[in-house]
């Protein structure tokens, strides 16, 4: 210890916590006066200031350094010293070698970011000047072509520190930079990069305590650069937004900047639409007490964000769309709730603004925020909420929306900006929330504060770790630095059982609690240094986080890490009528559409964070890092103001001080020799040698000081001094070359200009030359002319007049002797026309007169020739007779010789045969044994194997129907990318995969994906001779070998049965085999294959093709319709009739130029054998003594010899059919051995193993690969099902379906969840047409236009398409039609070429909507269809398109398309409306607009035939309503009406009150009423009973539903009849009380109400009066049906069953008798009483009956028959009456209630809630597992004491009542139950709100 000498005026460092600045002020008897830090003032004796707590400050550190690397005095207080001094001169910015600390001075500094500023460090290396942002990014934008390298600037720090700033500052430089490549000019691109900042600032910014203008989400920005320097694109990511901000904020915050400028800076109209006004009304924004702040200037704002967004290119439309959201979010946040039998609506203008804004229904969005719904069964059911849960949903609701709209804005500003696939280079800059620590942090502080101790980890790796590996490496001395490293704390969140593993896992668990969570947290991480666990308890743990400790509190953990989101409010956002709201959130998924098969298997938020941070650090490693790091001098924001404990909390935290140490010890630049002789050769000219190292080792000697570099193994290290200074060189000598360079190629340039303007000088001089002496000659010609015309015409004109005379004298006598041979000519044709005259009237006579007696002759002829017909008719028929006879007996002879002969030559045949087949076996068996020396293994072979060669019919039994196409490759052809597309589509005259043909253009060709893979003529060893080689035409294609007879090159071959062409005189009635060939448009057909031709059809001369046999009991029937005779052909199954009939239609309608472009089939059931390559274990070269080259494929049960023409050929078969040697995956998803099923027969176990890429098959675990099925998103997996004793699944791939079985239904849904996963997990398949949909959105009229003109697939062509518009999945339409998707896509296409010139519409109409019900996957495909044969038509108003426009609005009204074609279609019909106004088209056009306006509703039924009708004329359908009394009401039926308009329109045209009652319609059925929900479709209850007429007893019934207001005396009288006809209806069904005396009354005064006075011949029917029943049961027969009642049997006795069953027979015969009975006695009381109403008026008695009524305390309820399901009622059977003001529980028939309940006490209703399990638990958390403890049961009950056992029964309604146990009920009204229980909760709120 060491005491220190200074005088006064000096400086010393006081050590403290940190050192701090002291300035020797005085010194006086020893003691010195020390001002430390320039504010606080100390004496010290001079013997105390020792080295222990004071040292000698060094001169330089007075002055700020703009590298501390250079600081004399390294420790943390010369850092703070340093940048204190920095700060207070405006100095922000300040080096750590290359690293940049930037203190936000929370002021405008003038000057610091001016263009000059911009300029100058533009062209200067970092450390040329003062520090500076703009230096760094110069650095990096350098280094992208002096490191060939991504380059990226991190920018951290805490919350407040300026990152965003920072941000802004390197991106207006990288922007400069790019236009300084332009010409000076910034791109577009460039533009839109940096108009995204306000945008983003403004939709993701907030106010916070520590910040002004806070990033409440993070950012990585990734500039792509060309070559030349230019901007071409870029891509923002964005990392975990704070969606609770937008509900919530802790005191003095907001929400984010854009809700205060939209309120303060839209225009005024905008406003009034918005309706908003001041921010203090709205609660979302004003909660916090923080509306205005006088740093964020809101009205500016807006107007930079509108800017910013016509920058982006968005449209007026689109941005009032966003503002409308906005304004929606505001007005929903002002919804609040009250409790009243649940959480009901406060203010209903709020949601109704909000539901306007947001573009949803109103009721909906009431129901949804006040109501749970749930699906059961199919029925779905509602549970009130209360209010914590409604605000809940309230919140959730406005978070989605904000967060998705973030979503879109940001996907849309990377559409914008996007960058071309391959970049020259990119600079990343990476803003991301700072750390944060408030009085409260929750779940986004951890995850914020967990992002920044993974760029300290990053910051730590590059800045620390790899540095001093990499001296170590390169054999560099060095001496460590210790430095803090964070790789604790992040394992504490990362690792298993961390916190992250926690709290996802507590999330997973459906009764997982915050307080589980917790409790779970300090039991396995207690102990970890960085872990604190509170010593209260409470909510709370805390981490000890590199920048500080940071305590958490754990409420709403869980829920915001869900993310849960419920199906309902989904389902509400995607049904909103704005096609901007569904485009948010069209890619959100229902639970039940996520994971396999309905699990839901989302992601948690924190595990979504935790992927995205991994990718980003991964992106980030990738690149060549520069770091800033930004920090805050004070936390009040104030500019001027340094706080040392602040700052130096941020400089030791960020590892600053370690980072000088290693900046200022340590090399930051390295580079390989090689590299640096690259980069620097033009330094190193003057050394010769050839080794790097010694040439840069030499050089650096001579030109650096040892200090400032080392010389590593394979690197040079440097100091960034000494690589600026060798860069400057650099630049110097590179610039002095390219002056040199520059002045010589410019002085030769100068001489090239010289010569050449020498050249064009001599031109022109000799061309003005040429010029004038070329004038003066055509002067001189022009003259001359002159001259030559005027004389010559002198003497022209004097001959011309000499002509002149000599023809007019010469025409003069040419006219007068035409004169007169025209007068001689005249009096000749006068003379014999009298003549003629005369000779033609004798002509006539004697005609007539030869006439008369030609007649006479004819007659007498004709009577001689019948009499000699009639007799010569009566000789032949008796010849004909003896004849036919004769021929009669010959034919049965023949036919009985033939039959003989055929029998003879079948046993010749058979015995051949069987010689044949046990010779071929002998010769095999040997010659196999002999070549291969398997002998004795060898197998005989089946029969049917060695007939196979030979009977084509046997081999179709065992191959079945597969079509040899193999999924291992997908076509390669479907997997393209656009560009590829575009390629392949020149090529083959596709347009990728829609596929479509113009009219008179060469359509293009279907390719197949399962090509042959190889081909060729090969010599195939039958079986039936030893050494006998036939030639084959083998393909190689798929997982299969096919082996045909010939190449197969015309369009379709296979086996049919034709009627006739055999030997005999019966054989035309014989249906024989005959092979058939269509080649061309010519059939030809063959008794076997390769044989003669028996007869050839030409089907360009068949009139007609027929499908319905004329036998009825013939299947698959093809008739073919010649001039010459009819072909009658049968197909062997449904499919091959299908396939048959489809390709002789295409070919008979398709004309001859377009013939050759059908597509040649190729079909495995033509092949007289095939190879399955699953089955195939080897296939090897053999020698054989009669061929040459020939090799040998051996199959699991068969050996098969083949021979090639040369080696060539021979070892391409033998590697194409060698199995692969490729193990089964180790990291397969799900692997195990499953059964194939290829037919009944053919079953094979294989081994399958399921990878991200598809499965893959083997025949044992460690065998090789001998198939794949290759997974796509298009691809589909069937539920289990169990078949046989199996359960089994198909797996539907392109044109083929696989069928695995296996053991247990538990194995079957695990490969089915696993493969649906896979299948979900692909990227979603989008057609070229569909791109081009999406890309018509944002197109311009004219680029519209160019798009529709260069692609087919959207407009009207005739030619039939080959692949669907649409990407399809895979598999069958439905389980009733196996028809491939795909295939039936196509086939409604081409139907619409019949559909065009059909007589009736209606018909076609009805049939193609019926199979949309059955196949609704083909929704969008039609409307595709009919979209593009609407589009683009010449003439629109010609009869085919206005027919496709009625197709298209019968479709409309009966199926809605998905959202993403709606919006097409919507489009579409804009369009046309737009451009055709005034066409007949336009009127279907505008009816369309009005149907989709008014909101179209998917069908339950087909429309009736009278609505298609009706339609086709743009009609509305008439309809008939009924009512009581036999009334009738006729209304107009439209697409859209549905029961509740109906309703309304009725009560209107009735002028009843809709207050007073609630009315509905009903199906009524005989006598029986099914209430119509109000949202039916009326045109839908008309098409399900279609075929019913109101005489059949079936109508829609217009009555009573409700009762809510009564008052005779006040009641209109037609709303008195509806109220009387009410009570008559129930009290008709039984469901009033069986009180005779009353039941009497009321009939008595119904049939005075019916019928007036009583009169003996007056009848009537009891039962339509009331319910007549039996006193009482003298059975026991039981009331609880079908439930396996035990009690009341022992009365019964010990009978038999036969017994029993008499028993009940006669008991049911006893109760007709004593029913009869009982009618008759009550027919007779009534009338009794009926006769003492005589004189009664009708309307009297009305009000008499209902006097009567009203004395039941039910009066006006609705009555429904129940079964309560518990023991509280001694009975089961009752009744449940649901009134205004409360329920009642009533025994069936009796007047008193036994409980009743007002609404305010019932909670809920509905069906009750299905149990979820109280807790799960992984099996790390299982201790130990195993037999329990034996324990003694609970209960015991006897038989005895069980009321009822068996299934639970169906239609349980639940009704949950406060103070007492629920009621739960079983009834079939349970949805009439709820809907009435619902109407009356609704009227009470309304009228407790009218009275508040």
């Amino acid at each position: 210890m060491g005491i220190l000498e200074v005088q006064p005026g000096g400086w010393v460092w006081v050590k403290r916590d940190f050192a701090l600045p002291a300035n020797v002020i005085s010194s006086a008897n020893g003691v010195l006066t020390l001002k430390i830090d320039g504010d606080e003032e100390i004496k010290v004796n001079s013997n105390d200031l020792t080295t222990d707590n004071y040292s000698i400050m060094h001169p330089s550190c007075l002055q700020g350094h703009q590298d501390m690397a250079s600081l004399s005095d390294l420790h943390e207080g010369s850092l703070l010293h340093n940048l204190k001094v920095r700060y207070f001169a405006n100095e922000i910015y300040t080096y750590i070698g290359s690293i940049l600390v930037a203190v936000n001075p929370y002021k405008p500094i003038s000057g610091l970011y001016s263009n000059e500023n911009l300029e100058k460090y533009s062209k200067q290396f970092i450390g040329e000047d003062k520090p500076h942002i703009y230096a760094i990014a110069n650095e990096a934008f350098r280094n992208i072509w002096k490191s060939g390298e991504s380059q990226c600037v991190l920018i951290s720090g805490e919350s407040g520190a300026g990152k965003t700033e920072s941000t802004k500052m390197i991106l207006d430089f990288l922007s400069a930079m790019g236009a300084k490549n332009n010409n000076g000019e910034k791109s577009l691109v460039s533009s839109r990069i940096l108009s995204s900042s306000p945008i983003l600032e403004a939709f993701g910014n907030a106010k916070t305590v520590y910040n002004h203008n806070s990033s409440r989400f993070g950012k990585f920005i990734q500039l792509a650069f060309a070559e030349d320097g230019n901007i071409v694109g870029g891509n923002i990511s964005h990392y975990l937004l704070e969606k609770n901000r937008t509900v919530g904020q802790n005191p003095s915050e907001r929400n984010y900047h854009i809700f205060y400028q939209l309120l303060l800076g839209v225009t005024e109209p905008l406003k009034s639409k918005l309706c908003l006004d001041d921010p203090k009304n709205f609660r979302y924004v004003s909660a916090a007490g923080a509306v205005r702040d006088p740093n964020c200037e809101d009205k500016n704002d807006f107007k930079e964000v509108m800017s910013s967004f016509e920058v982006m290119g968005l449209s007026n439309q689109v941005v009032e769309e966003i503002l409308t959201i906005l304004a929606g979010i505001l007005h929903l946040g002002n919804v609040t709730f009250h409790m009243d039998g649940g959480a009901q609506i406060s203010d209903k203008d709020a949601v109704e603004k909000a539901a306007q804004f947001l573009s949803v229904n109103t009721e909906q969005l009431i129901e949804s925020l006040t109501h749970n719904k749930r699906e059961m069964r199919g029925e779905v059911f509602l549970s009130p909420l209360n209010e914590d849960q409604a605000l809940a949903s309230r919140d959730s609701i406005t978070m989605a929306v904000y967060s998705h709209l973030f979503d879109w804005i940001i996907q849309r500003i990377n559409s914008r900006i996007k960058a071309p696939k391959t970049p020259f280079s990119s600079i990343g800059v990476l803003d991301i929330f700072g750390f944060e620590n408030f009085a409260v942090n929750r779940f986004e502080q951890f995850n914020i504060n967990f992002a920044n101790e993974k760029l300290q980890q990053f910051f730590n790796k590059h800045i620390f770790s790899l540095e001093q590996l990499e001296y170590n490496q390169e054999g560099i001395p060095w001496s460590d630095i210790d430095w803090t490293d964070n790789a604790g704390c992040i394992d504490l969140v990362e690792r298993k059982m961390g916190v992250f593993s926690v709290i996802d896992e507590e999330s997973r668990f459906p009764k997982g609690t915050d307080k589980s969570m917790l409790e779970k947290l300090h039991n396995a991480n207690a102990k970890n240094p960085f872990y604190i666990k509170p010593k209260i308890t409470g909510p709370d743990f805390g981490i000890k986080h590199y920048a500080g400790d940071v305590i958490y509190n754990t409420v709403g953990f869980l829920e915001k890490n869900r993310g849960s989101f419920r199906d309902d409010l989904i389902t509400l956002l995607k049904d909103s009528k704005s096609d901007f709201m569904y485009d948010l959130f069209e890619g959100v998924k229902l639970s039940t559409e996520r994971g396999g098969r309905g699990k839901p298997k989302a992601a948690t938020v924190a595990s979504s964070f935790k992927e995205s941070l991994s990718s980003l650090m991964t992106t980030l490693s990738s690149s060549n890092p520069f770091f800033i790091r930004c920090v805050k001098p004070n936390a009040r924001k104030q500019a001027n103001d340094f706080q040392n404990q602040l700052m130096i909390n941020q400089l030791r935290y960020s590892g600053m001080m370690q980072t000088v140490v290693i900046r200022r010890s340590g090399y930051p630049v390295r580079r390989l020799y090689a590299d640096f002789c690259s980069r620097y050769q033009p330094l190193l000219a003057s050394i010769y040698t050839k080794v790097p190292k010694d040439k840069v080792s030499l050089y650096l000697t001579k030109n650096a000081s040892e200090k400032e570099w080392q010389a590593g193994k394979t690197k040079v290290f440097m100091k960034e001094t000494l690589e600026n200074n060798l860069e400057q060189q650099r630049v110097r000598i590179l610039g002095s070359a390219a002056i040199m360079i520059q002045k010589h190629w410019r002085g030769a340039i100068a001489r090239m200009r010289y010569r050449k303007r020498l050249q064009d000088i001599v031109k022109v001089q000799s061309v003005v030359r040429a010029h004038l002496y070329r004038k003066f000659y055509l002067q001189t010609k022009s003259a001359a002319l002159v001259v030559q015309k005027y004389v010559r015409g002198h003497i022209a004109r004097q001959v011309v007049a000499e002509m002149w005379a000599e023809k007019c004298a010469r025409l003069e006598a040419e006219l007068e002797a035409q004169r007169k041979a025209l007068e001689e000519r005249r009096a000749e044709m006068e003379r014999l026309r009298k003549e003629a005259q005369e000779q033609e009237a004798e002509q006539l006579r004697r005609e007539l007169e030869e006439e008369e007696q030609a007649r006479k002759k004819e007659e007498e002829e004709r009577k001689r020739i019948e009499e000699e017909r009639m007799r010569e008719a009566m000789k032949r028929m008796e010849e004909l007779e003896k004849k036919r006879r004769e021929e009669e007996a010959k034919r049965q002879e023949e036919e009985r010789i033939r039959l003989e002969e055929e029998r003879l030559e079948r046993e010749r045949e058979e015995k051949r045969a069987e010689d044949e087949r046990a010779a071929a076996i002998l010769a095999a068996e040997a010659e196999e044994a002999e070549q291969m020396g398997l002998a004795d293994d060898e197998v005989a072979l089946d029969e049917a194997e060695q007939e196979m060669f030979r009977h084509l019919q046997d081999l179709d039994s065992h191959l079945g129907q597969e079509d040899g196409e193999h999924e291992q490759e997908i076509d390669e052809w479907w997997d393209l990318e656009p560009e590829d597309e575009d390629v392949y589509a020149n090529m083959t005259g596709q347009e990728g995969f829609d596929t479509i043909s113009e009219a008179g253009d060469t359509p293009e060709i279907d390719v197949e994906s399962s090509l042959p893979v190889h081909a060729g003529y090969l010599k195939v060893r039958e079986a039936s001779m030893v050494s006998r080689w036939k030639q084959k035409y083998c393909i190689l294609q798929g997982d299969s070998m096919l082996i045909f007879n010939a190449k197969q090159d015309y369009l379709k071959s296979g086996w049919l049965r034709k009627k006739g062409g055999g030997k005999g005189t019966l054989s035309r009635r014989n249906w024989l085999p005959r092979f058939f060939i269509l080649q061309n448009t010519t059939l030809s057909y063959f008794e076997f294959e390769g044989g003669e031709v028996k007869g050839q059809i030409n089907l360009r001369h068949a009139i007609k093709i027929l499908e319905n046999p004329l036998d009825k009991n013939k299947n698959n029937y093809i008739g073919l319709v010649t001039p010459e005779r009819t072909y009658e052909i049968i197909a062997e199954d449904e499919n091959e009739h299908r396939s048959w009939l489809r390709i002789l239609k295409e070919v008979h309608n398709t004309p001859d130029e377009l013939l050759h472009t059908m597509k040649e089939e190729m079909n495995p059931r033509n092949a007289v054998a095939s190879i399955d390559l699953i089955e195939l274990e080897s296939c090897n070269r053999v020698e054989d003594k009669a061929e040459n080259h020939v090799f040998c494929v051996i199959t699991n049960d068969r050996l098969h010899y083949f021979a090639a023409e040369d080696s060539d050929e021979m070892f391409r078969w033998i590697d194409l059919l060698s199995p692969q040697e490729i193990n089964v995956k180790q990291n397969a998803l799900h692997s195990g051995y499953m059964t194939l099923v290829k037919s009944k027969i053919v079953r094979r176990k294989v081994f399958v193993s399921l990878t991200e890429k598809g499965l893959e098959m083997s025949k044992r675990r460690d065998g090789p690969i001998e198939g794949k099925i290759s997974l796509h998103s298009l691809c589909v997996v069937t539920n289990p099902e169990e078949v046989g004793g199996e359960f089994c699944f198909y797996i539907h791939v392109r044109k083929r379906s696989y069928y695995f079985a296996v053991k247990t239904m538990a194995e079957a849904n695990q490969w089915a969840d696993d493969i649906s996963e896979v299948i979900t997990s692909k990227e979603q398949f989008q057609t070229r047409t569909e791109r081009l949909i999406v890309e018509l959105r944002n197109l311009q009229s004219d680029e519209i236009d160019s798009v529709y003109k260069s692609n087919a697939i959207l407009r009207y062509t005739k030619a039939a398409i080959q692949t669907p518009i649409l990407a399809l999945p895979y598999g069958p339409c439905s389980a009733t039609n196996s028809t491939p998707l795909q295939e039936q896509a196509v086939s409604i296409y081409k139907s619409f070429l019949n559909y065009e010139g059909a007589t009736s519409p209606v018909e076609f109409i009805e049939t193609q909507l019926g199979h949309l019900f059955d196949s609704p996957l083909l929704i969008d495909e039609l409307y595709c269809q009919l979209i593009k044969q609407t589009s683009w038509v010449r003439d629109v108003d010609n009869p085919q398109n206005l027919r496709y426009w009625m197709f298209l609005l019968c479709v409309l009204i009966t199926h809605t398309p998905s959202r993403k074609i709606l919006r097409y279609l919507k489009f579409h019909i804009q369009r046309n409306t737009s451009k055709y106004s005034g066409t007949e088209m336009y009127k279907f056009a505008v009816y369309a607009e009005g149907l989709l306006t008014s909101g179209v509703k998917q069908r339950e039924y087909v429309p009736s035939r009278e609505e298609l009708k009706k339609l086709l004329f743009l009609k509305d359908m008439p309809a008939s309503i009924s009512c009581y009394g036999g009334w009738n009401c006729k209304i107009a039926v439209t697409p859209t009406l549905t029961a509740r308009v109906a309703v309304a329109r009725l009560l209107s045209g009735m002028g009843l009150n809709p207050r007073h009652n609630k009315y509905a319609l009903f199906e009524k059925l005989d006598n029986t009423y099914k209430v119509i929900e109000d949202r039916t479709l009326i045109s839908d209850v008309l098409a399900k009973f279609e075929r019913k007429t109101p005489g059949e007893g079936w109508c829609i019934f217009f009555k009573l539903f409700g009762i809510v207001e009564f008052n005779i005396a006040k009641c209109d009288p037609l709303e008195l009849v509806f109220l009387y006809e009410f009570v008559c209806d129930q009290i008709r069904r039984g469901l009033f009380p069986d009180d005779k005396v009353s039941l009497t009354e009321l009939a008595g005064l119904r049939c005075q109400y019916l019928y007036g006075d009583y009169t003996p011949d007056k009848s009537y029917t009891v039962s339509d009066i009331y319910k007549v029943t039996l006193p009482e049961v003298k059975y026991p027969v039981s009331s609880r049906k079908n439930t396996g009642t035990l009690r009341g049997l022992g009365t019964l006795g010990k009978g038999t069953i036969r017994k029993l069953k008499d028993l009940y027979t006669d008991t049911e015969k006893e109760d007709e008798l004593l029913m009869q009975e009982e009618i008759e006695k009550a027919k007779n009381t009534i009338n009794d009483y009926w006769k003492t109403k005589s004189g009664l008026s009708k309307g009297a008695a009305q009000q008499e009956l209902l006097k009567v009524t009203t004395r039941w305390l039910a009066f006006g309820y609705g009555i429904f028959d129940v079964l309560i399901i518990d023991n509280r009622f001694r009975e089961t059977e009752l009744w449940l009456a649901v009134g205004r003001n409360d329920i009642a529980i009533y025994p069936r028939q009796k007047s008193l209630p036994l409980e009743v309940h007002t609404y305010d006490s019932i909670i809920s209703f509905g069906a009750p809630q299905v149990s979820l399990p109280l807790e799960v638990h992984t099996y790390d958390s299982i201790i130990s597992f195993g037999a329990p403890q034996v324990s003694l049961p609970l209960e015991v009950h006897t038989y005895d004491s069980i009321i009822s056992f068996g299934a639970p029964q169906v239609n349980v309604f639940k009704i949950t009542i406060e103070g007492h146990a629920p009621l739960e009920m079983n009834t079939p009204e349970f949805l009439d139950i709820a809907r009435l229980m619902k109407t009356y909760i609704g009227i009470m709120v309304k009228m407790k709100k009218e009275r508040r």
